[in-house]
């Protein structure tokens, strides 16, 4: 086989990041030398080396520093995720709440709102007016509050580290008063962890951590400090082997420096952009209060986010990737309608003629995974514009272009089945263009399976129980359809299809994301080539009988 497949991954990687890098250094142009000069620092000051390592060597290292500093790229959600992994494994593995979480989201005199909202006497709404969240920072809240949600649950205290006038001041002021924050909280909680989020320049040889040592000796003081960055451009591309369907992973620069690997970096500039136009446009929230939205967005306005350019650049990046020819006019044929409250059920009920049940339930999926694809109409519904609900669109898109293919059928089973691969081709296209999105596996779910023995909970967690077990009975029933040569349809349980409807189509879904990851490592295993690939995006599914095909084929890859 042809070891062209991840050369073609390669280069569809690097033509993202040069894309996305570049609109992101026009939007920053020369309005700010000072940031572009102290990023030029930090760039310089970056380890030549690293080594593979393991998440369980950094937690290792944490636990002999005193003070963790984390790199945060403010826009980019998998960069806050991957602090709050690493503070969740570590309270966990030495089973001790001795960590204090430092935030340069917050300023220091904003520390009274910060412990009354952590002790739940201030609502989200009123906390977020009264330290002016949207001036003062104004990246987006869900991507920080799920830190606090845990540092509240765990009973975590939580610091603000930034000056008075935060952006406003010197970055080598910020840093010399953000030490100052971090050794005061050390002397107030002596044996704690001191784990600090803040932008990435920060860490810099010369800029934090010079600013923490000159402290220690003012106050003829000592502490261990560590670094841990996350998605270097330079690391990333200079990987020679990395393992392309892993989610993270862990690269050594220097005993007490580190960097998390979970998002190829143009995915990183890319947010930064998309966060610049959402911001200008006034689009960007806070949280999930409605009264933050007066009127949907027109995203197709000129003046707004061009959410129709982001999408069809991946369509053809995907195109290009599996090398095919669309006519212009046909791959511009798509709608796109965002509305962060699920304003959808107009574009559901009368452009796509469904019942309000059936249209319920669609809302309800947009609702849960930020976008939801109607093949039918080649309508895209966004609740949440992200790169990746972007992409899981795109490839959902394309694959309707080149085959026709429509998810709803009359007959119910031919309808899940439908479903089943409509996800598995929305994972496939994203992991092509984010080869670090998670995604859960069958071993995954049996793992769940085993710690929810025995567990009694709610309604939405009985569902997600009966959701699991699906899953497992579901490969069950598939093992044995295999081992009868799996020639025409088996009969579906009718179980099944009923817990797809309960979960609002979450159980179809979850089946074919599953297939789809399956795929995505036989692609890159160079065992599937793009041409084969090319043939399932093209694949005619006009009878129930094809579609039951393509299930099986793509389970074979779980199998084997």
């Amino acid at each position: 086989m042809p070891s062209s497949t991840l050369a073609q991954l390669k280069q569809l990687q690097q033509s993202l990041y040069d894309k996305a890098f570049k609109e992101a250094r026009a939007i920053v142009g020369d309005s700010s030398r000072r940031i572009l000069s102290y990023s030029a620092r930090f760039e310089r000051s970056l380890p030549s080396r690293f080594v593979l390592t393991t998440q369980t060597d950094i937690l290792d290292a944490v636990k002999q520093h005193d003070f963790i500093l984390y790199g945060d790229f403010h826009t980019l959600r998998q960069s806050q995720r991957g602090l709050l992994r690493l503070i969740r494994s570590y309270v966990d593995r030495q089973r001790t709440p001795k960590v204090v979480i430092a935030l340069e989201m917050f300023k220091h005199v904003d520390q009274d709102f910060i412990d009354g909202y952590l002790a739940g006497g201030l609502t989200e709404e009123a906390f977020l007016d009264g330290i002016n969240y949207a001036v003062e920072w104004g990246f987006p809240w869900q991507n920080f509050k799920m830190i606090l949600d845990f540092a509240k649950a765990r009973k975590l205290p939580v610091i603000g580290i930034n000056s008075d006038n935060a952006g406003r001041d010197l970055l080598s002021v910020r840093d010399r008063f953000a030490a100052k924050c971090l050794i005061d909280a050390a002397e107030k909680h002596p044996g704690h962890k001191i784990v600090c989020l803040i932008g990435e320049y920060h860490l810099a040889d010369d800029h934090l951590p010079k600013a923490i040592a000159a402290e220690h000796r003012r106050r003829g003081r000592k502490g261990k400090v560590m670094r841990i960055l996350n998605n270097i451009d330079s690391y990333y591309f200079s990987r020679q082997k990395p393992n392309s369907h892993a989610s993270t992973e862990y690269l050594r620069l220097r005993k007490d420096f580190f960097c998390i690997m979970n998002s190829p970096p143009w995915m990183k500039w890319q947010s930064f952009a998309l966060w610049e136009e959402m911001r200008h446009m006034g689009a960007w929230h806070t949280s999930n209060h409605e009264a933050e939205f007066d009127q949907d967005i027109d995203v197709n306005h000129e003046e707004t986010y061009d959410v129709d350019f982001q999408f069809l650049g991946f369509v053809k990046e995907l195109a290009g990737f599996l090398q095919v020819s669309i006519d212009s006019s046909a791959m511009e044929s798509f709608h796109i309608h965002f509305s962060p409250r699920g304003d959808f059920i107009s574009h559901i009920t009368r452009d796509g003629g469904f019942d309000q049940v059936e249209a319920n339930r669609i809302i309800g999926r947009a609702g849960g995974d930020g976008v939801y694809f109607l093949s039918r109409t080649n309508t895209i519904l966004l609740a949440d514009i992200s790169i990746n609900n972007l992409a899981e669109a795109a490839g959902q898109y394309l694959h309707g272009l080149l085959s026709g293919f429509d998810d709803y059928s009359e007959s119910r089973s031919d309808e899940f089945l439908r479903r089943i691969i409509k996800a598995a081709v929305g994972m496939l296209a994203s992991k092509i263009l984010n080869p670090r999105r998670k995604c859960m596996e069958l071993h995954h779910y049996r793992q769940l399976a085993r710690r929810q023995r025995g567990i009694k909970g709610n309604q939405r967690s009985d569902l997600r129980a009966r959701s699991i077990n699906g899953i497992l009975r579901f490969d069950r029933w598939m093992e044995i359809a295999l081992a009868k040569g799996a020639k025409t349809i088996t009969p579906i349980p009718r179980y099944l299809m009923l817990l797809d409807a309960d979960s609002d189509y979450q159980f179809s879904r979850a089946l074919g994301q599953m297939l789809g990851f399956a795929l995505y490592k036989k692609v890159i295993a160079n065992k599937v080539t793009t041409i084969q690939v090319k043939r399932f995006f093209r694949r005619n599914h006009n009878s129930t009988q094809s579609v039951w095909n393509d299930v099986v084929w793509l389970y074979g890859f779980m199998q084997n």
